[in-house]
């Protein structure tokens, strides 16, 4: 099993975590990290994590990405997250396939029966993700069609490579424009209408557990989502719970209190692996509390499902 995770030196507590829960339900498996600056001490301490359990690559991603000659204008995270769109030349000639994981995950069961499913004649398989039909149009991706979340992402990298996707990347950054959503929107501006479907249980991203059934369609207005049985079987049994970042609660790295249902067990490993103490942010927790209202659910949905998308359609319009 090949995993991969791509990180800077800033977040490599928060990756400990999900590679410490990997390695208590996963063994034998080459864990590639694409290196975006982790210093010496820290690769340290991830090999002594994973020494006879998984084996710890470091691929060096950063002079990669500082070797562009473009500027990344960034809608969201840091740098760190475009190196998954290089990861064909990125890893070695001989893996042929990697599951890729986002470092703010945690890691509940074991992966194999996600990393053997079959995606062929795809080159990717992903997890659907909530955004509305206005959010999609950007993409160019047709109303009912798949938007998927780039946190977990099955990757034929035989495939990536044959298929020359990053000679894609390149001419999508090359418009020199803001990327909407990221890595995730070129992800899914190449590959929408080719992506294999995961089940959710793999992805359980924060707003799943935030937000009431029916309180997620109306905020998110999402376009052909899974049904409620559905999110209240992957909300209940998850293989992979991703802490995404959502305006009604803070990340559990962001807070010592968090009603998170897994907010417990994420940090039974964090208090294992982080020598500082977590950064208590009490005025910008008083901030989210006051937008749990319903007239603050309203604004935010205007914003996310609709404003937000249109402003890039019209700035953008001549790309």
């Amino acid at each position: 099993m090949n995993i991969a995770y791509a990180c800077d030196n800033n977040f490599v507590d928060v990756m400990c975590v999900s590679i410490m829960s990997f390695n208590d339900h996963n063994c034998d498996a080459n864990i590639y990290i694409l290196d975006c600056g982790i210093e010496s001490d820290k690769k340290i301490r991830i090999l002594e994590l994973c020494s006879g359990k998984n084996t710890v690559f470091f691929i060096d991603a950063k002079k990669t990405l500082d070797s562009l000659d473009y500027n990344l204008n960034l809608d969201r995270g840091s740098i760190a997250a475009y190196a998954r769109l290089f990861i064909g030349s990125m890893l070695p000639d001989a893996v042929d396939k990697a599951l890729y994981i986002d470092c703010d995950t945690l890691i509940r069961k074991p992966l194999a029966e996600l990393y053997n499913t079959d995606i062929f004649p795809y080159i990717i398989g992903g997890i659907r993700d909530a955004f509305s039909v206005i959010n999609k149009r950007v993409f160019g991706i047709k109303k009912g069609d798949l938007l998927v979340n780039s946190g977990v992402l099955l990757i034929s990298v035989e495939q990536w490579r044959a298929r020359g996707i990053e000679k894609k990347v390149y001419e999508i950054i090359d418009k020199d424009i803001k990327i909407f959503q990221g890595d995730q929107g070129i992800i899914n501006t190449i590959f929408h209408g080719n992506v294999y479907e995961l089940p959710l249980q793999y992805d359980v991203m924060t707003y799943i557990y935030d937000f009431t059934y029916e309180e997620l369609m109306f905020y998110r207005k999402p376009d052909n989502y899974f049904g409620r049985r559905e999110i209240k079987k992957a909300k209940e049994e998850p293989y992979i719970v991703h802490f995404s970042s959502s305006y009604r609660s803070y990340r559990p790295w962001e807070t010592d209190s968090n009603a998170h249902p897994y907010f417990a067990e994420w940090n039974y490993y964090y208090l294992k692996v982080c020598e500082r103490e977590k950064i208590k942010k009490k005025n910008k927790v008083k901030m989210k509390k006051k937008l749990q209202n319903r007239p603050a659910l309203f604004i935010i949905r205007i914003i996310h499902a609709y404003l937000r998308p249109l402003l890039f359609l019209i700035k953008n319009r001549d790309y």
